[in-house]
């Protein structure tokens, strides 16, 4: 929460006494094991969570710029890819941190609710299948607990896709089934078409 030029100087003066280390080749500084654990011991439960609040806010923000950048194709379909590569370790610990958190804190519910949609094409790619449904049905969850009926049957689509990929067809079919039901209570005539259209793939293939 300061000004880049600010953390810029301050990550100066860490370097400069060993406190952090620097990687030249992936261009990320990384805190000393025992500055780490010096820093951790000194936090305040109030300072640690919103520490981990905004750690899993700016990487669910990097994992969407990671899927814009793919999405345009070209020579930033690889940017994109690389980013999500170099960041995957911090996605996977903002998603943890939402999902954790996500029962009793709304801030972490709307997160986990929008990490499987972020980013989707790259996870696609580098995401199993079996990673891919613990993220739906946690963000599935937050979902429900939110009352976000469009995200609720985006994530049942998207898990019967999941499922399909499995070679799951029947648990496909199922969440169709229910992603359908929500699309024509909402009225989204787009969405229905789009679930007809994977229940029929599910049905066919079953």
């Amino acid at each position: 929460e300061v000004e880049p030029d600010e953390a810029r100087d301050t990550l100066g003066e860490l370097l400069r006494y060993s406190l952090v280390e620097w990687d030249e080749a992936s261009g990320r500084y990384r805190l000393h094991d025992l500055a780490r654990l010096y820093a951790g011991s000194r936090l305040s439960e109030d300072e640690r969570a919103a520490a981990q609040r905004r750690h899993a806010a700016h990487y669910r923000a990097v994992l969407a710029l990671a899927g814009d950048l793919y999405e345009k194709g070209g020579e930033y379909l690889m940017r994109g890819l690389a980013l999500f590569d170099l960041e995957s370790p911090n996605i996977q610990a903002g998603q943890y941190w939402a999902t954790a958190h996500a029962d009793k804190d709304d801030e972490a519910a709307r997160l986990c609710n929008s990490y499987p949609n972020a980013g989707a094409y790259v996870l696609a790619l580098r995401q199993h299948p079996r990673r891919r449904i613990d993220w739906l049905e946690a963000a599935l969850a937050a979902a429900q607990r939110l009352n976000d009926r469009e995200a609720e049957g985006r994530h049942l689509g998207n898990l019967g896709i999941a499922y399909a990929n499995l070679g799951e067809p029947r648990h496909a079919i199922e969440y169709h089934e229910k992603a359908l039901a929500i699309s024509r209570e909402i009225g989204d005539k787009q969405s229905e078409g789009q679930n007809l259209g994977n229940l029929g793939i599910g049905i066919l293939t079953w």
